[in-house]
């Protein structure tokens, strides 16, 4: 595993708009080890403000918010952290459509980087789970998780891709 690079992603949404980006979880992994973090709160697009049930989800709210930055203003600085790394993702379709969506909302053209997910992973790994969700996994594996915390979320994302290849 010591040539193991990657970057783990996990998004939170502010509704059922996926370019509702409110907050982003980034933890970049280098020779098999966690090596650096990156987590910020994103102003969603207006229009799209935070619904309750999303709030009872994540804890994230309107107010929490207000200053944050854009997903326009905080892309170059994910785009710098991310580099040439693949993304992981727990249910990657979900956060590979979340940055896809986000991207189109502000009119930047990237190419989206390759996602891997940890759930097909975690499927093949460990097929006696009752179910594979994030939680799920994490407990199997004794992985702490602050579940819909974007950071916490990418950290165990990434600690159960490291435990699948193993």
């Amino acid at each position: 595993m010591s040539n193991c690079n990657f970057c783990a992603i996990d998004f939170e949404t502010a509704c059922y708009q996926r370019a509702s980006a409110c907050a982003v979880g980034l933890v970049k992994v280098r020779e098999g080890q966690i090596s650096e973090t990156f987590y910020t709160l994103i102003k969603p697009p207006e229009g799209m403000d935070i619904i309750p049930s999303f709030t009872r989800i994540h804890g994230i709210r309107n107010k929490d918010v207000t200053n944050a930055p854009s997903f326009e203003q905080v892309w170059p600085k994910m785009k710098e952290f991310i580099g040439d790394d693949f993304l992981v993702a727990h249910n990657s379709s979900f956060d590979r459509s979340v940055l896809r969506y986000c991207l189109g909302y502000y009119g930047i053209d990237c190419t989206v980087p390759d996602f891997v997910c940890t759930v097909q992973c975690a499927r093949r790994k460990w097929p006696q789970l009752c179910n594979h969700k994030l939680d799920t996994v994490s407990e199997y594996l004794h992985i702490e998780l602050t579940h819909h915390e974007a950071l916490s979320d990418s950290i165990a994302c990434a600690k159960i891709y490291l435990e699948a290849l193993a």
